[in-house]
C-alpha cells in the first residue's frame, strides 16, 4: 500500500532521516514508534507532501507520488493540536475538508456521516473551542476521513488528553480503524499506546527504522539491543552461550556472574549474546521454594520504587542489578524492605536471547 525506498531528509545540517525504508500493508494500522525527535513527525509530513523529502521515492498502490501535490494524494492528516478552525462550526470544520480536496459531492451527507463515525451527530453547530480535548480531538478525524482518503496519517492525536480520556479513545479508534478498513500510519512515543493500537510497529531512531514487527514480537522477542532497551526490557545481561543441549531443548549462557538456562535457539557454543529478562517474569522469594523456574539467581535488595501499578525492586546480584516487577500487595505481603536478602526465580521461556 505504502512504501518508503531510502528516504533521506535534512534540516540545515540536520540529518532527521537516513535512508528510511518503510513498507505498510492495506488495511493495518502501522504504528511508528520512537522518542522526541527520531523523525516519526517528518516520516508522516514526507508521505502527505507537507514537506520534501531530499532523496528517495515514496509510493501508494505501486505509484510513485513524490511529484504529486498533497491535496491530490488521497491522504488524511490528524494533527497533534487537531487544527481545528476557531471561527468555523463543526459542520464547516469537516466541510472545509472537503472543499480543500475540490471534492464536488452532497456536502451535507457526507459531513453527517463523518460525524456518526467518530460518534458525534447532532453536534454540527456547536462551536469546537468549547468541546473537550476527546471531542476536537473527534472532530479533526472526522475532518480527515469525510474525503475518504485511501490512508490517513495520525501524529500523536491522544498525546494532549488525560489518561481516561485517552484510554478510552484508544479503543474507540481501534474498533473504528477496523471498521472502516482504512490504512492508518499512527505516530506516538507511548509504548502502551503502541502496543494496543498497532498491527505492526515499527521502532525508529534516528532518523532509521530499527525493527518492524507484530506489538508480540516487538514486546516480547525483540532483535535488536536498543529496541529491547527502548521497550522496557530493563535485564540485559553480556553473554556467552556455554552448552547447547539439542535433547532437552535448551541451552546454557554465563555471564560474569551467574549462568542463565535459556530455550534452545540456532546457534554455536562459544556465540556472545545479550540475554534479557523482563521484570515482570521474574518471581521474587524471601525463602527459597520449590517451582518449575529453571533460573535462580540469590541477591540483595537495593531499592523498592513505584512503577506505574506495580513496585520495582532492584535487586543486587554482584557485579549486576536486576529489576523486578510485583504488585504493590505482594510488596507488603513479603514485607520487603532495603538490604533484604531475596531469591530470584524465571522460566528458561523468560530469557529472550539477541544475538
Amino acid at each position: 500500500m505504502i512504501q518508503l525506498n531510502d528516504i533521506c531528509k535534512s534540516f540545515k545540517e540536520k540529518e532527521v532521516l537516513r535512508s528510511l525504508n518503510l513498507n505498510v500493508k492495506k488495511g493495518e494500522m502501522f504504528v511508528l514508534l520512537g522518542s522526541s525527535g527520531c523523525g516519526k513527525t517528518t516520516t508522516l509530513s514526507i508521505i502527505a507532501g507537507l514537506i520534501r523529502e531530499d532523496k528517495g521515492d515514496i509510493y501508494v498502490d505501486g505509484s510513485r507520488i513524490n511529484d504529486i501535490p498533497p491535496h491530490k494524494r488521497g491522504i488524511g492528516f490528524v494533527f497533534q493540536n487537531y487544527a481545528l478552525f476557531p471561527h468555523l462550526n463543526i459542520y464547516e470544520n469537516i466541510e472545509f475538508g472537503l472543499k480543500a480536496r475540490h471534492k464536488q459531492r452532497n456536502n451535507r451527507n457526507e459531513v453527517k456521516r463523518a460525524l456518526e463515525l467518530v460518534g458525534l451527530d447532532g453536534f454540527d453547530n456547536k462551536n469546537p473551542m468549547k468541546l473537550s480535548g476527546g471531542e476536537q480531538q473527534r472532530v479533526a478525524l472526522a475532518r480527515a476521513l469525510v474525503t475518504e482518503p485511501e490512508c490517513i496519517l495520525m501524529d500523536e492525536p491522544l498525546s494532549n488528553l488525560d489518561a481516561m480520556v485517552r484510554e478510552r479513545l484508544r479503543h474507540e479508534m481501534k474498533q473504528l480503524q477496523k471498521d472502516v478498513g482504512l490504512t492508518t500510519i499512527y505516530v506516538t512515543h507511548d509504548q502502551v499506546e503502541a502496543m494496543m493500537l498497532g498491527d505492526r510497529i515499527a521502532v525508529l531512531n534516528n532518523g532509521q527504522n530499527e525493527e518492524v514487527g507484530t506489538p508480540e514480537k516487538i514486546f516480547y522477542k525483540p532483535q535488536r539491543e536498543f529496541v529491547a532497551r527502548f521497550i522496557g526490557m530493563k535485564n540485559i545481561f553480556n553473554g556467552k552461550i556455554t552448552t547447547l543441549d539439542e535433547e532437552g531443548g535448551v541451552m546454557q549462557i554465563s555471564t560474569e556472574n551467574f549462568e542463565l538456562t535459556a530455550v534452545l535457539i540456532p546457534s554455536t557454543e562459544g556465540t556472545h549474546v545479550k540475554a534479557c529478562v523482563r521484570p515482570e517474569e521474574i518471581i521474587l522469594m524471601k525463602s527459597d521454594q520449590k517451582t518449575s523456574a529453571r533460573n535462580e539467581i540469590a541477591g540483595r535488595i537495593i531499592t523498592i520504587f513505584p512503577n506505574g501499578p506495580l513496585m520495582r525492586v532492584l535487586v543486587d546480584v554482584g557485579e549486576d542489578e536486576i529489576s523486578v516487577d510485583i504488585t504493590r500487595l505482594a510488596t507488603r505481603d513479603l514485607g520487603l524492605k532495603k538490604g533484604d536478602k531475596v531469591i530470584l526465580k524465571f522460566k528458561a521461556t523468560s530469557v529472550h536471547v539477541i544475538m
